[in-house]
């Protein structure tokens, strides 16, 4: 786990800090034109693996933005996600619009890296590229691709008015951590080009939506009138998810959730560029346990924009159920015990995607994304129980902030499992002043009160925020290893009675009887939560 050494390791040690930078405020105003949608997933690609998430992508998507409002909406699942159909429904569908119009260009499937076309325009000398369902890497399939240069003439032929581009797949990278093999995971959405023969891009005819700015070689995410979001920053391969059951992006799940009204985060009716963006990083974070983190650029022209969201209450659509699994069969009846003492929270499943898999012979927990969250600390129905009660009140709590306000818990280093004894700080920039209270829930389900810490800061400055400043505690990797949560909480007041409830509980692991409680206390005094994972191993 990631817990401060004070003595023997067990201790965390807390300090607080101030210095760094602040987001930006960016300026809401009401809704001016419509907002059109074109809307493409490809997973039956012909000649390169397939996936199997991004059409559930678009679907979900489309859907959502339909809910919203959004009635011209072009959608292009696999083969019908050409070339010429993509170009040609982005023209139409800039032709139909007017000035003051926001349009969404959203795409889920393949990723890739090509030799850059123009030298010295990128500065790593490749452009990225964006993948159809007929694309080979030969001719004349090699045509079937969209690089970054066609996107970026696609927004400009959209004459300046606002655009959203959602970009759910990935370009270059290594995975943030390892992938334990015991856990079969779905693909990811990256492959890796040859360089083309026959490349027939550079001798076909233009389509006219290109043909008036082709060859500007700017970036798409730094064009004014575009709202850019990315699967992931460079430098990360992403995989596709089992989220609610069903394979899929989390950049493009996130979304439509914020869509459905949970990216409101101030309940006005409305969806401000801000509030998405803070909405997508923390979620996806959250979603992925930190293997992935979303790319997020607002134009200087778009910072007004306000997205439309759904007006019904749909937003417990998905649930709030977690899967599990156990290496033999043996451990069944233990696992229906759990679900039946979680009160329909739990479902046993015997394939490979559960949330938490339980391996009884080496005493190992891990989770659907191939990552050991307790590692040899479950050898027992005991040990494997509190983990899930664990887990449980995790993704009760991130409902919960969901309701209140999501603050970003950020993790350096942010990548890696973090060996035992090495240092790391997990910390917020928050965008108001007020008081914190923070906790660390082990691998094994044991709480730890971390702010205030009276032997590491008697002086009690780990308990207060200044808005604009970061927050940052400084933490030490400790036995038990495995997936560590650490859990911040602000409120604009001084919190006693939490604190005073979690000084209680610091040191004992959370029984399922006092999870509700603990959820309905710091829902009564928080204004904001944050959940920030770190994953730790054993030194060597």
């Amino acid at each position: 786990m990631y817990h401060k050494s004070w003595t023997r390791g067990r201790r965390w040690i807390a300090m607080a800090t101030l210095g760094g930078l602040c987001l930006l405020p960016l300026s809401v105003s009401s809704m001016a034109g419509e907002w059109r949608a074109l809307v493409i997933g490809i997973d039956a690609y012909e000649h390169v693996s397939p996936l199997k998430g991004a059409v559930n992508d678009a679907q979900d998507i489309a859907q959502t933005l339909r809910a919203a409002g959004v009635s011209d909406l072009t959608m292009l699942l696999d083969g019908d996600a050409s070339r010429a159909a993509v170009l040609s429904s982005w023209q139409e569908l800039v032709s139909r619009s007017a000035e003051d119009d926001i349009l969404v260009l959203s795409y889920a499937g393949h990723g890739a890296q090509e030799a850059e076309w123009a030298e010295g325009s990128e500065e790593d000398g490749l452009d990225e590229v964006f993948l159809l369902a007929g694309f080979d890497v030969t001719a004349p399939g090699n045509g079937e691709r969209l690089r970054d240069d066609d996107m970026a003439a696609m927004l400009q032929a959209a004459e300046g008015r606002s655009v959203l581009v959602l970009a759910d797949s990935c370009h270059s990278g290594t995975m943030t951590r390892s992938i334990d093999p015991r856990i079969t995971r779905l693909g990811t959405r990256l492959v890796s080009l040859p360089p083309f023969e026959n490349d027939v891009l550079r001798s076909q005819p233009l389509h006219p939506v290109l043909a008036n700015s082709e060859g500007t070689g700017e970036d798409l995410q730094e064009l004014p009138n575009v709202i850019y979001a990315g699967a992931t920053i460079d430098g990360q391969v992403i995989p596709e998810l089992v989220i609610a059951g069903q394979p899929r992006g989390a950049l493009s799940w996130a979304f439509a959730r914020g869509v459905e009204g949970r990216a409101d985060l101030d309940k006005d009716g409305g969806i401000s560029m801000e509030e998405l963006g803070v909405f997508l990083r923390e979620t996806v974070r959250v979603a992925t346990e930190g293997r992935q983190s979303p790319s997020l650029t607002i134009g200087g022209e778009t910072r007004a924009a306000v997205l439309p969201r759904v007006k019904d209450d749909i937003l417990q659509r998905d649930g709030n159920v977690l899967t599990l699994a156990a290496s033999t069969s043996t451990a069944g009846p233990i696992l229906e015990k759990l679900s039946r003492q979680h009160r329909e929270r739990l479902e046993v499943t015997d394939d490979g995607s559960a949330d938490l898999y339980w391996d009884v012979e080496e005493g190992d927990v891990l989770t659907k994304f191939g990552d050991v969250v307790l590692r040899n600390g479950a050898n027992n129905a005991d040990g494997f129980a509190d983990v899930v009660t664990k887990w449980v009140f995790l993704s009760d709590l991130y409902a919960l902030s969901l309701n209140l306000k999501p603050i970003e818990g950020k993790l350096q280093p942010s990548v890696g499992h973090i060996p035992e004894g090495s240092p790391f700080k997990v910390g917020l920039t928050s965008d108001q002043g007020g008081y914190m209270a923070v906790f660390g829930l082990e691998a094994d389900g044991t709480l730890r009160l971390l702010a205030p810490n009276r032997k590491a800061d008697p002086l009690g400055k780990d308990t207060s925020v200044e808005a604009g400043e970061p927050y940052v505690l400084n933490l030490r990797a400790a036995l038990p290893f495995g997936a560590d949560h650490i859990v911040m909480v602000r409120s604009a007041g001084p919190m006693p009675q939490l604190v005073g409830v979690l000084s209680a509980l610091d040191g004992k692991r959370l029984g399922a009887e006092l999870l509700p409680g603990v959820l309905d206390l710091i829902e009564e005094s928080a204004d904001a939560v944050g959940i920030a994972a770190v994953y730790t191993q054993p030194a060597g």
